[in-house]
């Protein structure tokens, strides 16, 4: 287990703790360093994010590309960028296996069941994990990709006029 970021000194200092206490099997990096962030992400298996409020969110488009598979709090960027993964998409139909998980709730539970989820996979299902690191590598973020969905809003918002009713009791 690797955790890196800032915030509440109990949480450092449990970290802290935690990493003496489980020499080698926890490592904590307290503080923030883009460099460092991307060594940690490219270096692990999953990334946790059970941020409870994400407007946008990187680490977690770092990761899909690194073939790190996210276990994020449906919220915002993260809810946008992580498709769920669906372990009986019918690849005949072209449906998407996912990218990795999603949880609705931002507590204990939540992180749970897509930590067991992601971690069951891992363990007994091999063949798909490696799939769904191959389809998390193919994701593309890319603003051409951004822009093109863009003009097609655009295009679907002139298509028919506005309506309007200003006095909604006629």
């Amino acid at each position: 287990l690797v955790m890196m970021g800032s915030g509440e000194g109990r949480y450092a200092e449990f970290l802290m703790r935690a990493e003496s206490q489980f020499k080698g099997r926890v490592v904590g990096y307290v503080g923030f360093s883009p460099e460092m962030e991307h060594k940690i992400i490219a270096g692990a298996d999953i990334l946790i994010m059970p941020s409870k409020y994400e407007p946008c969110g990187l680490p977690q488009m770092y990761a899909q590309r690194y073939g790190t598979i996210p276990v994020v709090h449906a919220t915002g960027g993260l809810k946008d960028s992580v498709v769920q993964y669906n372990p009986f998409a019918n690849k005949t139909l072209n449906e998407d296996i996912g990218t990795g998980w999603q949880f609705t709730a931002p507590d204990e539970g939540g992180v749970r069941f897509g930590l067991w989820n992601a971690l069951h996979t891992y363990k007994h299902y091999r063949e798909s994990w490696q799939e769904l690191m191959r389809n998390a590598m193919a994701k593309d973020f890319s603003w051409e990709l951004s822009a093109k969905k863009y003009e097609q809003v655009m295009r679907w918002a002139k298509m028919d006029s506005p309506f309007i009713n200003p006095w909604p009791f006629q």
